[in-house]
């Protein structure tokens, strides 16, 4: 037969089955392509346009200070990440902010971080010591029972850290009286002894200590400073406090002070993240802190005592967050590497995706309810199964041929059809192949009945 015969038909009319099956799949693999694109998309502008909220306890101007100083720093430097501060009333309720997630970061002294925080920077360290106004009879710790302690106002940690070192040294707390003071009160309660000791907590280059000591000596002479005794025993035992060698004359004023080297407990200032955080976002504030700190120093002189946690530090109090430590190890992949994966592994889900999409959709074709066979293909059915017929069943294919036929002329004319259809053109052409197959069957049955 010619190019136009039934097995040509055939293969038309298979490689029009193929395209409606493939059409469906080609939709979805279009569909799950948009679709990753899209998140893609969507992914770069919330990541530029990304906001993080910051916890900060409103009663430490020092916490404030160096908070604003990293919102004019992010500002400056990554404007596309936002950093909002969250105001607490005490760095016990910002700890609470965090742990909450009503903020990723926040600004917590050692002794009252978050469960839920882990360091990323450590921004200063402070030292812990007593300063006795002049004429005081107190010059160590183990001489404050039955003594009054001076505590500047607004510090609440200040409170329990005394109550810690007083246990320490076997003195019961409530033995101890206290006395909430400003620096400006200060002059008056060393003049009238009501103070034997000030308990004070300050970075050791802090500007707090000339007005302090200016303010004791105004008030009762020369101020002693003595240290706190047995601060590396106190340490071991309360693993968020540590130790901090002071310098002979390191507080300024006009009178050297401390009178001579010493080692006292010490509390460190960090910045926390949320556990959560992502590793390569706590890794990139980490080292844009870290590498920014000439900038961050110039904006906050206390934010000179920025250094790195110690990655060795095994103890659990304090945990640093995974992405700093990769940063400081040198295991953060770089921001290239990591923009790679995500691009390896979104092509990878969208490969998957596409697999599986026309896993299904092969599968669907293949399972779903058969529909009956058409005209057409009832007359390739009838023309494949005249080769074997007898005299009865050609007859009864030539019939079938015939109503074929003419429900298909019935069919198109009442639809006033102006050209002729595909299905038309194909059981025209069907139908003479049909016919001269019967009867080349019925010629091979005669010569068969001669023989």
């Amino acid at each position: 037969m010619d190019g136009s015969g039934p097995d040509a038909m055939r293969r038309a009319m298979t490689r029009r089955a193929w395209t409606r099956r493939h059409r469906v799949t080609l939709a979805v693999a279009i569909v799950v392509i948009l679709g990753a694109g899209a998140l893609a998309v969507a992914s770069h502008t919330l990541l530029r346009l990304l906001t993080l909220k910051i916890a900060v306890a409103r009663t430490s101007t020092e916490d404030r200070q160096a908070a604003t100083a990293l919102l004019q720093f992010f500002a400056a430097q990554h404007p596309q990440v936002r950093i909002s501060p969250l105001f607490e009333p005490d760095r016990l309720t910002a700890a609470a902010a965090l742990d909450r997630g009503d903020s990723q970061l926040a600004l917590l002294r050692s002794d009252a971080s978050a469960q839920d925080g882990q360091t990323l920077v450590i921004l200063r360290r402070d030292a812990v010591v007593f300063v006795a106004p002049g004429g005081s009879h107190v010059d160590s710790v183990t001489k404050l029972r039955g003594a009054t302690v001076g505590l500047l106002d607004g510090r609440k940690l200040d409170a329990r850290l005394l109550d810690l070192i007083l246990k320490h040294f076997g003195i019961p707390p409530d033995s101890v009286r206290r006395e909430l003071l400003t620096v400006d009160q200060l002059t008056e309660a060393a003049r009238h002894r009501r103070v034997d000791a000030v308990f004070v907590v300050a970075p050791p280059a802090s500007k707090l200590w000339l007005s302090l000591y200016t303010a004791l000596r105004k008030g009762a002479g020369q101020p002693k400073t003595f240290e706190v005794d047995e601060a590396a025993a106190i340490a071991r035992e309360h693993p968020v406090l540590d130790t901090i060698d002071v310098p002979k004359g390191t507080f300024a004023g006009s009178v050297p002070a401390p009178s001579d080297d010493i080692t006292t407990l010490s509390v460190s200032h960090r910045l926390i993240a949320q556990s959560e955080m992502p590793d390569w976002l706590a890794g990139e504030i980490t080292r844009e802190v870290l590498t920014g700190k000439p900038r961050l120093v110039a904006l906050d002189d206390d934010l000179a005592g920025i250094e790195a946690p110690d990655t060795d530090d095994k103890v659990q109090a304090l945990p640093i967050h995974p992405g700093a430590a990769a940063y400081l190890t040198g295991n953060m992949p770089s921001l290239s590497d990591q923009a790679q994966n995500a691009a390896y592994w979104v092509g990878l889900m969208v490969s998957a995706a596409a697999s599986l999409s026309a896993a299904a959709a092969a599968l669907y074709q293949r399972y779903r309810p058969q529909e009956p066979p058409g005209r057409v293909m009832r007359l390739l059915e009838i023309w494949l199964s005249v080769r074997g017929a007898d005299a009865a069943a050609l007859d009864t294919l030539e019939s079938e041929t015939d109503a074929l036929v003419a429900e298909t002329i019935r069919t198109h004319a009442h639809a006033h059809e102006r050209t002729e259809s595909p299905e038309l053109r194909l059981v025209t052409l069907l139908v003479v192949h049909v016919r001269e197959a019967i009867q080349r069957r019925r010629g091979q049955m005669r010569e068969t009945g001669r023989a």
